[in-house]
């Protein structure tokens, strides 16, 4: 019996062996799995032999085969592949062992494999013993090997189908994985897109709250000049309001001198006219300095509906305002020019007349003095209503700013809580892209780790249906040597049926011959006068040479006598003809396959039968059999004796079918007897019939021991013949 187990043996420089099998079948090719160690290359010159156990060089190989180099095989780790050695070049069959070894191309052995045979399969080589893994008992199954390894098989089909479908389903995961990620990309580069947008408004809005901060700064700058400006203004108007005071009570003072003055005032009077002349050069300055105030105002008006220049503006009002403060200067240093005449005016109280021409300048001087005090007042208060308008636009614009700033400082806060919350968000799908790049390393790994197991397994696999296959080739090959012996068997069955039949035929016509010479001498004989007249015959006398021939089921299947003979004759009252069983049964349809015990019921009669007849045609008829059958089957026969009684010693001497008294499954029974020839009865101590001659030498049968003279040869042979010719039907199938 071909071993289950199958080995695994580590070779002595570092080649590995796998399944090596402790028997392989001769005729069918050898297919060699080994594994090369890290480290090792394969060379094209390197080669597998098998050697006998005892070999001791490499050059006594029984034949080999050149090694398969591998491809794509990484560097540092085990290299696995197998070579096939096609089975006209095995060795053939005995107890020798060998071994697998494999030698490289400097001629040295790097490995060599457990030792196995090359032999036919056994009966039992097909049956492995398994125990069952739950029951406590210790029953042994025992199943086919073809079964247990078909059934391995199916495992680990199913098994790598299992990892096939895991595999598929952890690629699937890993598709997700990436599709995910990639949309988490897409929407991390989304957000900083929108970051950088969100930064890029915040600058702007940076930018934009700068401007406002200086365009403040500047009004508040503006505002403060202005504000310096209408002070310094009111202490013009309060100076030049004391002075109006004073200047009125000098008039008063003067008023009382003007008698005094008055001589003096047509001196003055030429004075006077220079100085009418110099006033009417001051009032058409002053006239130039109201249309200059008027066009002032229109630029102030111009200033109001724009009010996008009014940084420009405010700095012409500015400057307008500067030089209607010289304006005032050069008026108050005119006035300050009135001095020396006021000293004149006291120098010449005395004269009345220049007295009074002095008072009227003065009053005029004083109208006109009044006159510009009052548009210089009205040009204050537009300039007042102009700062306030302006500080009404600055507060307004404060205001907006202010506003702006708030809500800036809100948009800037809302930015920086979405900027904070991007930045949570991104954080968070930077952990969890992390998270998920540890995921599909570890997928990775995983995947790696069952890619290997899968190979691993692969292998194992195509191990396993590897020697699946040399074992159903071995079992082919035994079911075709069994094919070929039943098929000689049955080539055999049908050349013995074919000679059972010609022997058959020869029989019948042997014992027809037989049957008419025996009709013809007991005619003869019974012509003379008989010791006993009324002797009482026997069937068989009675009986025609054609009604002497056996039927399927023998003499003893006729319901009555023969035909009736030439005289009339009694038939006996006590003689029993005894038929043996037929080896083929008769049947009326054809034979049933099925029918499996009936036939070997029927062979075993057939195989007793020859053995009982222990002569010639046992030899021809059981060519195959030994002669320890034969000799067992001989003995078993011998213990059936059979009994002879004498009857009456004037019966003529029956033919042989009559002596048919005993049968494949015994002898004759008590009261049964059979009539010999020569007138000589068979009993059991061989004794003469009273009144007969001498007993003459016996011969016996060798089937059922029935004596027979010896001087007559005829009628023994006859009667073993009989034992055979009793069926004229096909003989039965052997199956």
């Amino acid at each position: 019996m071909e071993e289950s187990l199958l080995s695994r043996t580590p070779s002595r420089g570092g080649v590995t062996f796998l399944n090596v099998a402790r028997t392989y079948i001769p005729n069918t090719k050898v297919e060699c799995h080994y594994t090369l160690p890290p480290g090792t290359v394969a060379n094209a010159s390197d080669w597998i032999g098998i050697f006998k156990k005892e070999a001791s060089s490499v050059r006594d190989y029984h034949t080999f085969v050149w090694c398969v180099v591998p491809e794509g095989a990484a560097e540092g780790s085990a290299v696995h592949s197998s070579v096939q050695f096609q089975a006209s070049y095995l060795p053939k069959p005995g107890a020798q062992f060998y071994q697998f070894r494999y030698v490289n191309h400097q001629g040295r052995v790097c490995g060599q494999s457990s030792s196995f045979q090359f032999r036919e399969p056994r009966p039992m080589d097909e049956l492995v013993m398994l125990e069952e893994p739950e029951s406590d008992s210790d029953i042994l199954l025992v199943v086919p090997k073809a079964t247990v390894l078909q059934n391995q098989l199916e495992e680990s089909q199913q098994e790598r189908n299992d990892l096939m479908r895991l595999k598929l389903q952890l690629e699937g995961e890993v598709t997700e994985l990436k599709s995910r990620v990639h949309e988490l990309e897409t929407t991390l580069q989304v957000t900083k897109e929108e970051q950088a947008k969100l930064m890029e408004q915040y600058k702007g809005l940076s930018r934009a709250h700068g401007e406002l901060k200086e365009e403040r700064d500047v009004l508040s700058r503006q505002q403060g000049d202005h504000v310096a400006r209408i002070l310094e203004l009111e202490d013009d108007i309060h100076s030049i309001s004391e002075k109006v005071l004073e200047k009125e009570v000098e008039l008063d003072r003067v008023k009382d001198t003007v008698k005094a003055l008055t001589q003096e005032q047509e001196q003055l009077l030429g004075q006077l006219k220079e100085e009418q002349a110099d006033k009417e050069q001051s009032q058409a300055e002053l006239q130039v300095s109201q249309l200059e105030c008027c066009r002032l105002s229109a630029d102030l008006q111009k200033a109001k509906s724009h009010q996008g220049e009014q940084a420009s503006q405010l700095q012409r009002l500015q400057a307008e305002v500067t030089r209607i403060q010289n304006l005032l200067d050069e008026a108050q240093q005119r006035i300050a020019e009135l001095e020396p005449l006021k000293e004149q005016l006291r120098g010449t109280q005395e004269l009345a007349v220049s007295s009074q021409q002095k008072a009227s300048l003065l009053g005029e001087e004083l109208a006109s003095t009044a006159s510009a005090r009052d548009r210089t007042m009205a040009d204050l208060h537009r300039s007042r209503l102009e700062v306030a308008e302006a500080n009404n636009r600055l507060v307004e614009l404060s205001l907006q700013w202010r506003e702006d700033k708030s809500s800036w400082s809100k948009e800037r806060a809302g930015l920086l809580q979405n900027v904070e919350a991007e930045k949570d968000k991104i954080l968070k799908l930077s952990a969890e892209v992390l998270r998920l790049e540890k995921a599909v390393q570890e997928e990775r790994t995983q995947r790696q780790g069952l890619k290997a197991d899968l190979a691993r397994e692969k292998d194992s696999s195509l191990v396993q249906l590897s020697e699946s296959k040399r074992e159903l080739t071995e079992l082919r090959s035994a079911l075709r040597v069994f094919q070929k012996e039943k098929e000689q068997l049955q080539e055999e069955k049908q050349e013995l049926l074919e000679y059972m039949r010609k022997l058959e035929a020869r029989l019948e016509k042997v014992a027809d011959e037989k049957w008419s010479e025996d009709a013809a001498t007991e005619d003869e004989e019974a012509t003379p006068g008989l010791s006993c007249p009324a002797a009482v015959l026997t069937d068989s006398e009675d009986e025609s040479p054609e009604d002497m021939r056996l039927t399927s089921y023998g003499l003893c299947e006729r319901g009555g006598p023969g035909s009736n003979p030439s005289g009339p004759r009694d038939t006996p009252a006590h003689v029993v003809i005894s038929q043996p069983s037929p080896i083929a049964p008769h049947m009326t349809g054809p034979h049933d396959d099925s029918s499996s015990d009936s036939e070997a019921e029927d062979e075993k009669a057939v195989l007793m039968a020859a053995v009982q007849s222990g002569g010639e045609e046992a030899s021809l008829l059981l060519p195959e059999l030994g002669s320890a059958f034969y000799d067992v089957a001989s003995t078993i026969f011998r213990g059936a004796q059979i009994v002879l009684h004498p009857l009456s010693p004037a019966l003529p001497p029956p033919h042989a079918g009559s002596s048919l008294g005993a049968s494949a499954r015994g002898g004759v029974g008590e009261g049964e007897s059979q009539v010999s020839e020569c007138g000589f009865v068979g009993g059991p101590l061989s004794e003469a019939s009273p009144g007969g001659p001498a007993a003459p030498p016996w011969k016996e049968c060798p089937i059922c021991k029935e004596q027979f003279p010896e001087c007559d040869k005829d009628a023994l042979e006859e009667h073993v013949d009989g034992h055979f010719f009793f069926s004229t039907q096909d003989p039965f199938t052997f199956e």
